[in-house]
């Protein structure tokens, strides 16, 4: 089915949110205030909107994207959410898997870091 909004289960970082969703009706990805204050974003102001200084990691059904998020200027928005635009859309060239139903974002790379360089080599090797 073909529709202009789709939410899932959403994690920022270890934290469930209430929904994630990935909606049309957005130019931008925005995240909630609340989660700004939890994760400690660093933020800057550019055209009036707080930008998120660092990407973000979108993890969905395998797929990493780097994506930019506005912290959600509502006053109202209080519930933990993340809002996915058509700016993600395009991102992702505009096909999204959605059969596993689940959104993650990650503030780092650590999730994924590749432990072997890490192990010590042997005097024999």
């Amino acid at each position: 089915e073909v529709s202009d909004q789709y939410i899932a289960p959403c994690f920022v970082n270890g934290l469930e949110a209430y929904d994630g969703e990935i909606n049309l009706a957005f130019d931008e990805n925005l995240i909630s205030n609340e989660y700004a204050v939890k994760l400690c974003f660093d933020y800057e102001v550019k055209k009036g909107q707080k930008m998120v200084k660092n990407e973000l990691i979108v993890a969905l059904k395998g797929e990493l994207y780097f994506v930019k998020f506005i912290i959600n200027p509502e006053e109202y928005d209080i519930k933990p959410r993340v809002i996915l635009g058509r700016s993600f859309i395009s991102l992702a060239k505009g096909i999204i898997d959605f059969s596993n139903r689940e959104i993650t974002i990650y503030l780092e790379l650590d999730p994924f870091e590749d432990d072997s360089e890490k192990t010590e080599k042997s005097p024999d090797d």
